[in-house]
């Protein structure tokens, strides 16, 4: 993820934890573009991020971190399938501006209702 991802990603009205979280999700998303995949844009599969991860010499070194990186692509991948599944996308075409725009559409939501909910 480059420098100016990460500066639209800040500059958004987003709290904190969801920028952090949409700076994780980013970053997954590049990673899986980075991977073998397919033509038609399907998140790789768990032996292929494994492969991946594998090939990282930073990763392939440290046993405990592939095993957290994996739990952290597995969630990822999740998340990005359903989103795009939503925005009718595959998901290796989804893009920042996506990300960004689900994740303020859900904190816009969950404003409404906390706000809702307030006496």
């Amino acid at each position: 993820m480059d420098a100016e991802a990460i500066a639209r990603i800040d500059a958004t009205l987003l709290p904190q934890m969801d920028r952090h979280h949409l700076r994780l999700l980013a970053h997954c998303l590049d990673s899986f573009q980075a991977m073998d995949h397919d033509a038609e844009g399907r998140l790789p599969d768990a032996a292929s991020r494994r492969r991946w991860c594998e090939q990282q010499p930073v990763v392939a070194e440290d046993p405990a971190f592939l095993r957290s990186l994996m739990l952290q692509l597995n969630g990822a991948a999740e998340q990005l399938q359903a989103l795009a599944e939503s925005l009718n996308k595959a998901p290796l075409q989804l893009n920042l501006d996506d990300l960004i725009t689900a994740a303020e559409a859900r904190c816009h939501h969950q404003l409404q209702n906390k706000s809702a909910d307030a006496p």
